[in-house]
């Protein structure tokens, strides 16, 4: 078999449909046709069952797939590796990463990354791990760093644990509950505000539910940490939110945190790359340095 054919075989599996997989290549919808068939002639089996509308996988092609999303990502690794051989600069790595692992692991790690290799080139794309996952597989990201998904991952792809995070309820430097050792009944009657984090919305009503309450209805809702962050330091208003997205506030004195005992288990962070991929020496350096400041 062929890349070029292995090429077409993906681009009809992620589009489901011939004529825009053909597009996607810049090919006609004839050619992709003729290539995916000489694949299956190849491989002796059926890789599409497909109809006047409709494009899926059989079940050879989908045993066939990761083994092809592996081989373009090595493929597209190697063309990596060999731009860095020619001199063209002194290595590239693409980073995905959620907005926890981007507030101050992620950060500190390229500094320290930087101070090491000031000439290497650095993508980062943010988004939730789901979205990032495919991009991986792709072999479009070297690696993620990630709040620990809740869904099982691809077997081609590995999971390691960096550090754990955990839940703080804060409110501004200045507000009388700050940096004090609370019972959960001094939150009562208190505004809050939400930032879309599940876990901390779970902690939050469990909390309440061990006092017989009922949990508090947000008066603020976004989706936006930092302007919320602002919003608290300046009010009276509480939150719950990931310790790491918090900490940059806390150390600049901006916000504090009221300390409530029992409310919740913590979490691990965790970096996930293609299991037995090759790895460029500036992402295995990335990789060590992140180990480095996870353990700091």
């Amino acid at each position: 078999m062929e890349l070029r054919q292995l090429s077409h075989f993906l681009a009809v599996s992620e589009a489901l449909s011939f004529s825009t997989a053909a597009e996607d290549c810049g090919l006609t919808t004839q050619a992709v046709s003729k290539s995916v068939r000489q694949l299956e002639q190849i491989l002796g089996v059926k890789l599409f069952d497909r109809d006047t509308r409709t494009v899926s996988l059989t079940s050879f092609g989908d045993l066939l797939l990761p083994h092809a999303q592996a081989i373009r990502a090595e493929a597209k690794q190697f063309e990596r590796n060999l731009e860095t051989a020619l001199g063209a600069h002194t290595g590239t790595i693409r980073l995905g990463a959620t907005p926890t692992a981007l507030t101050q692991l992620v950060p500190r790690a390229l500094k320290r990354l930087f101070n090491l290799r000031p000439t290497l080139r650095v993508e980062v794309e943010r988004s939730d791990f789901e979205h990032l996952t495919p991009l991986l597989l792709r072999g479009d990201l070297d690696l993620i760093v990630s709040t620990a998904p809740t869904k099982a991952v691809d077997s081609f792809i590995t999971i390691e644990p960096l550090m754990t995070d955990s839940n703080v309820i804060v409110c501004a430097a200045d507000n009388a509950l700050a940096g004090k050792a609370q019972k959960p009944k001094a939150l009562l009657n208190k505004q809050w505000v939400t930032v879309n984090f599940p876990r901390g919305e779970s902690d939050l009503k469990a909390l309440f539910s061990s006092m017989g309450e009922k949990p508090p209805t947000p008066s603020l809702e976004t989706t936006a940490a930092d302007f919320a962050i602002d919003w608290i330091a300046g009010s009276d208003f509480l939150s719950i939110m990931p310790a790491q997205i918090v900490a940059g506030a806390i150390a600049d004195g901006r916000l504090a945190v009221v300390k409530i005992t029992d409310l919740g288990d913590p979490w691990p962070i965790v970096m996930a790359y293609r299991r037995n991929a090759t790895r460029s020496p500036a992402a295995l350096a990335l990789i060590d340095v992140l180990k480095a400041v996870s353990s700091d």
